[in-house]
């Protein structure tokens, strides 16, 4: 459930989330090459946090988690202490940290990077400043993806009634929607429809999307009880702008890739390398998927077919284009990993146990850093405006 559930939650976001880039990412190592060449001068913490992210993150898209993670560990070390003069960047050094650690399969750092970035914001901005009630919501998705549920509801809930109380019904609205999501992936269809009912009436009747979004939910609901033209009603009826990252309307879970239970093979199975995949695909004017390819995979053998399976059956919500133009191109990378531990005679820790999918829009990747970035610049310059007020 982990895969197609972040990959949803992910797309529950406030309107005033910015636009996220479309640029695909090249693999190259000139960030790197920065990042040395700026900590050989001694340069200022803030040059030095924004050359970190980049280097991180093009060596998370190489494939090179264990690199991204030690230079994000690294300059945590080094600039903590600026956390006051600079909340935003050290909030973004623990926000990509918890994106890397999800993917290595280390969960412990994950939780832990994952709530840094929370209290760092927290403590600089504030418990109800936009950025903070932001990251809450990250912390939530996080906690979600990991099985917390019933801590990741308390929080979207404590977001809800932040939001409302500050006025910002936008922020209300996503919090309520995602606990309508969470609903969902729980089973919970009828508490799922009445959050999302809720989630529509704080976001008021101008708000369109979180309208749209409501009919995803209830739409889902109707596949589960076996209407199976409802995704095909719902696409015929709402298009999506372009100027956001696509919407998901449905995707079938990724097929258990793990061997059954009480075999040989789960017991003595030790992931000690990084499986991966990277998915190509276009987005057709309907919603639908086309020409979705395998650009790279590293040791993933036989679970490459069950993942372009899943992505050829999604279905997006319908982008709005220019006439002629074939859709959209988008690249996932699909991390498939057990979780770190320390098996039973052994002191070293190692990826063991059950392995789980996890799922990264790489087309976004740059936004692991820069839209975090630019909404705690948002929630920072709200901040100071209101104190000088």
């Amino acid at each position: 459930m982990t895969g197609p559930l972040l990959l949803l939650l992910a797309q529950v976001a406030a309107s005033s989330t910015p636009a996220e880039p479309k640029d695909v990412i090249v693999v190259g190592h000139r960030a790197e090459k920065e990042l040395a060449a700026c900590l050989a001068r001694n340069c200022p913490p803030a040059q030095e946090v924004e050359a970190s992210l980049q280097a991180s993150v093009e060596q998370f898209a190489d494939g090179r988690y264990t690199d991204a993670r030690r230079t994000l560990q690294r300059a945590i070390t080094r600039n903590k202490r600026h956390a006051a003069e600079l909340p935003g960047p050290v909030s973004s050094l623990y926000a990509t940290l918890a994106t890397v650690a999800e993917h290595e399969g280390d969960e412990d750092l994950w939780r832990t990077a994952s709530r840094n970035n929370l209290l760092t914001l927290r403590g600089q901005l504030g418990d109800t400043s936009l950025a903070t009630m932001g990251e809450e919501l990250k912390f939530a998705d996080d906690m979600a993806a990991q099985g917390a549920f019933d801590l990741a509801d308390g929080t979207y809930t404590k977001v809800q009634r932040n939001a409302a109380a500050t006025g910002r019904n936008d922020l209300a609205a996503g919090a309520t929607f995602r606990r309508a999501w969470l609903a969902l992936a729980r089973g919970r269809n009828r508490d799922a429809e009445r959050f999302a009912d809720a989630a529509v009436a704080l976001a008021g009747p101008g708000d369109a999307t979180m309208a749209q979004l409501r009919d995803i939910v209830r739409t889902r609901v109707a596949v589960r009880k076996g209407d199976k033209d409802a995704v095909d009603a719902l696409a015929a009826r709402i298009r999506q702008s372009t100027n956001a990252p696509p919407i998901l309307l449905y995707a079938p879970p990724i097929e258990d890739i793990n061997p059954p239970p009480g075999s040989i093979a789960i017991m003595s199975q030790s992931d000690t390398s990084i499986r991966f995949a990277d998915v190509g695909y276009w987005i057709r004017p309907d919603g639908r998927i086309a020409d979705a390819e395998l650009l790279r995979t590293n040791e993933l053998g036989q679970w490459s077919p069950v993942i372009l399976e899943q992505v050829r059956a999604r279905r997006y919500v319908p982008p709005k284009l220019a006439e002629g133009e074939p859709g959209l191109y988008r690249i996932d990378r699909f991390t498939v990993r057990g979780t770190m531990g320390t098996p039973v005679g052994t002191r070293i820790e190692q990826r063991t146990g059950r392995m789980s999918v996890h799922v990264i829009d790489l087309t976004e990747t740059q936004a692991m850093s820069e839209a975090h970035r630019a909404r705690v610049a948002k929630g920072l310059s709200t901040a100071m405006t209101n104190e000088t007020n």
